[in-house]
């Protein structure tokens, strides 16, 4: 008996997912690597402005459990009408 081939978490995957949790609000890197299963989502966004999607970087500061800030990027995917939401691919 094989077991059931899971199915491969793609480039192409990891960048729809990404564009489609923007499409929803911003996020932080951390957000899109543990919600788009993307271990890389640096990468992904660079490879998604390159395709044309306008999406902007914003620094904010995030507080850890021991009272340090770390500065951490927001991204901000910049959509000029609702309507092209639905041209977005479905993760």
């Amino acid at each position: 008996m094989h077991p059931t081939p899971r199915p491969y978490n793609g480039i192409a995957t990891q960048r729809a997912a990404i564009l489609a949790r923007l499409a929803k609000g911003p996020a932080t890197g951390a957000q899109l690597q543990a919600e788009c299963s993307a271990p890389d989502p640096t990468a992904r966004i660079h490879e998604l402005r390159t395709e044309g999607h306008a999406i902007d970087t914003h620094w904010t500061d995030q507080a850890n459990p021991d009272g340090s800030v770390n500065r951490v990027a927001l991204y901000v995917l910049r959509v000029k009408d609702d309507r092209q939401l639905e041209l977005i691919p479905s993760a």
